[in-house]
């Protein structure tokens, strides 16, 4: 059989341009390498504890917002459930020993920030009228109904998050809140664009939420919604090989020896790792050289606690901690310098709290020596690391919730490497290539290839997050649906 799409990689991207094309009447067939789907969307539970891979929360699903909007059209929207943060504290930003709550709602974020710096409202002023104006310079974010470009790019693009916040207030303190949330996107001084600063930040101003199903409910409705309509997902089929034939795939070699062929290919994995699978002359040299020397978003280390029953309160908020006010820079001598904090909301959360998350940066250098071992193969050595960097972690998360050690039942652990094997994320990057505002055509990939019947999605492409992805999801099938048609679906949605 010629399946219409073939879809390699199952992470949300995946799922998400599969079941809407699935929906569309094309068969689709989706292959993913892992026994397991969702990509980073993945979950796992411990002594009874469902803990996330990659969604903490997400941003902007209240009624008629914009990823409300995409979700609807993914048929995600009434298939989970839903809770909000809290509306006067959904981040708590720690510098050092002072704590700034900020709240959802424009209004109430701006209210906020001018309580806690008075001194400072002009520049909050300029700081949230700009934010306003670069999303709203993004048509598949702004979502008006008269707009006919569907261009993603801004001209904002080339502008440097850190310097734009440096410029509205010299105050260190505001500096640090207003970057205060960026391990949402490993945001770095002179590096990570204006774009990327606020759509991320704008979005989860808007609105912030939990899903109570977490990431693999995500995956799982998606999944059974390509399942409803025809289509097929293929577990354990890793993608070894793809022929090449006047320009276009032919033929999809799996490991197990089954041939799988598509008129289309969407791949959802990072273009880094899709070139090897290719024929040395499929696509122009020069194209190759600028995906595999693409910079990459540093990876993460987090921690996952089980806890003891009754000791610590479920808190309706994330805590990003700081040592310093510092907090663009993924780079500190001492480690860890920052983490982000949460309770973890499921099925079996009450008052009190069965877990909690600590997450911190993490270079794949630091795990490189084990890179070429397997899962629950690495070694003594490679678990002795970890137990060593989840006691710095904690004694780092100490600070802020005094006695932690005690109210732990069990601890686990993730590195770059976990990521890496268990997501299919290049050298366990979080976030995919990084947003350079120096250079925003060099970090930028487009779905279209020169292989005319291969399209890429995923984070890799225009933005990070849930958001981002789902965008990407959007654009991805525009080039097979239509553009105009399904920017109307969207909006009708």
């Amino acid at each position: 059989m010629v399946y219409d799409v073939v879809i390699i990689g199952s992470g949300l991207s995946g799922l998400q341009c599969a079941n809407l094309l699935s929906e569309e009447g094309r068969s689709v067939c989706v292959l993913d390498k892992n026994d397991r789907i969702g990509g980073m969307m993945q979950s796992f539970a411990r002594d009874g504890v469902v803990f996330n891979t990659g969604l903490n929360y997400t941003e902007s699903l209240g009624e008629g917002e914009v990823l409300d909007k995409y979700f609807k059209l993914f048929g995600l929207k009434g298939n989970i459930t839903l809770k909000q943060l809290d509306l006067n504290q959904a981040e708590l930003v720690t510098i050092g020993d002072k704590e700034f709550a900020l709240p959802q709602g424009i209004e109430n974020y701006k209210d906020a920030l001018k309580k806690n710096f008075p001194t400072e409202a002009e520049g909050i002023d300029k700081y949230m009228d700009m934010l306003h104006k670069v999303c709203h310079s993004f048509p598949l974010y702004n979502l008006h109904s008269d707009t006919e470009n569907f261009n993603t790019e801004s001209p904002y693009v080339a502008q440097s998050a850190s310097a734009f916040i440096n410029s509205v207030t010299s105050n260190k303190d505001l500096q640090a809140v207003l970057g205060g949330i960026n391990i949402l996107y490993a945001g770095q001084q002179d590096v990570t664009a204006l774009y990327t600063h606020a759509l991320i930040n704008y979005s989860f101003i808007k609105s912030s939420w939990r899903v109570k199903e977490g990431g693999s409910g995500i995956a799982n409705v998606l999944a059974n919604g390509v399942k409803a309509n025809g289509g097929i997902i293929k577990r354990n089929a890793e993608v070894v090989k793809m022929l090449v034939d006047k320009g276009m795939i032919t033929d999809i070699h799996l490991k197990s020896g089954e041939l799988v062929r598509g008129t289309n290919v969407i791949s959802s994995m990072h273009p880094k790792s899709l070139l090897p699978l290719m024929p040395e002359d499929a696509l122009k040299k020069a194209y190759k050289k600028r995906i595999l020397t693409q910079e990459d978003s540093i990876g993460m280390f987090s921690v996952y606690i089980t806890l003891k029953k009754n000791r610590i309160k479920y808190q309706n908020y994330n805590h990003h901690y700081f040592r310093s006010n510092e907090v663009w820079t993924t780079d500190h001598g001492l480690w860890p310098q920052n983490c982000l904090m949460y309770t973890v909301y499921n099925h079996r959360t009450t008052d009190y709290a069965n877990g909690l998350c600590i997450i911190t940066y993490m270079k794949f250098s630091e795990v490189s020596k084990w890179a070429d071992t397997s899962i629950e193969n690495r070694g003594d050595d490679y678990l002795a690391f970890k137990q060593e960097k989840a006691e710095q972690l904690i004694s780092l998360a100490e600070r802020k919730i005094p006695g932690l050690r005690s109210d732990i039942k069990a601890c686990y652990t993730s590195s770059p490497l976990t990521y890496r094997d268990y997501t299919g994320s290049y050298n366990g990057s979080a976030y995919g290539v990084v947003k350079d505002y120096k250079n925003p055509l060099y970090s930028i990939i487009t779905p279209q290839t020169r292989v005319k019947n291969l399209l890429f999605t995923g984070q890799n492409l225009n933005m990070h997050g849930i958001l981002g992805v789902s965008i990407s999801s959007f654009l991805t099938c525009a080039h097979l649906l239509g553009d105009k048609y399904l920017y109307k679906k969207l909006l009708n949605e």
